[in-house]
């Protein structure tokens, strides 16, 4: 079963699969973390209130999608917005 992920949405996503393990150039830190990281595993992560994080989703500052009623974004968008990122031109 395969996570679809638009590689429009960022240069380093891609197809992933269940199966397979995270890729070599993701933070040692984050090698453990689904590729799919809710507001939950993100709050956790950086200590970030949910209301922020869902804000931020919200006002398209940091790429998400809705799966039913939760929010995700991508380990890869997250990385980049969490590092000054490359989502936003910085």
């Amino acid at each position: 079963m395969a996570l679809p992920i638009s590689s429009a949405d960022c240069g380093k996503c891609r197809m992933v699969y269940l199966s397979e393990k995270p890729p070599a150039d993701t933070p040692e830190m984050l090698a453990g973390e689904p590729e799919l990281l809710s507001v939950q595993d993100m709050h956790r992560l950086t200590g970030v209130s949910e209301q922020t994080i869902r804000a931020e989703i919200n006002a398209g500052r940091l790429p998400g999608c809705r799966i039913g009623r939760r929010l995700f974004v991508p380990k890869c968008r997250f990385v980049e917005y969490a590092t000054g990122g490359a989502a936003d031109g910085r």
